[in-house]
């Protein structure tokens, strides 16, 4: 996974929502959640237009999730990590956000605190836990919002964040990609020292 491809941008379906159609044992999906309609709920949206332009690791891809709230569970379906950027009401200044993995999601208890939305987020992580296709892994991005009025713009505040939420990412993608690489070339040089010691027997 040290090789870098362009990930494939979101596909849309007649009704304006993304369709994302993973192929088996895919690496790490980035799902931005919201509606950019409704002003600072669209920093998902925002945050995968900047990192679709990025040569994302390979098996990595960003698509955008739309407000799917249950729906969301057929998205993360053959994903072994899905991150989610979103606007949450996580009780920071507007424009600040939080990283929470799904044990701490957990720990929370109210899906509020991890969505704008009514369909909630916690819920669709149950739920993909009950019917067993919760990715191994999840990352949540929450970004506190300012505004969610109708108004096709971000917030200052928000809009400011938008370049720290994509290093953030792709600093952890980026740790992601280091760690295997760590882990083949270990396993390479144990395998050499193996094949070695049989040759000297």
């Amino acid at each position: 996974m040290t090789a870098s491809t362009p990930a494939r941008p979101a596909r849309r379906n007649g009704e304006g929502s993304s369709v994302v159609s993973p192929a088996p044992l895919q690496d790490t999906l980035i799902l931005g959640l919201g509606n950019p309609m409704r002003g600072d709920d669209g920093i998902g949206v925002r945050v995968i237009e900047k990192l679709v332009v990025h040569a994302l690791p390979q098996g990595v891809e960003a698509a955008e999730g739309g407000t799917k709230g249950l729906g969301l569970v057929n998205l993360m379906e053959g994903w072994r990590r899905v991150i989610l950027v979103d606007a949450a009401n996580v009780g920071l200044a507007p424009g600040e956000f939080a990283r929470f993995t799904r044990q701490e999601a957990r720990l929370l208890g109210d899906d509020r605190r991890l969505s704008v939305h009514n369909a909630g987020l916690r819920e669709a992580l149950l739920l993909a836990e009950v019917l067993e296709l919760l990715p191994e892994e999840i990352v949540i991005y929450g970004v506190q919002p300012a505004k969610l009025d109708w108004h096709a713009q971000l917030s200052p505040e928000v809009e400011a964040a938008v370049p720290g939420l994509v290093r953030s990412i792709l600093g952890e993608l980026d740790a992601s990609a280091r760690a295997v690489s760590i882990s083949s070339a270990h396993w390479n040089t144990l395998t050499k020292e193996q094949e070695e010691g049989n040759h000297g027997e």
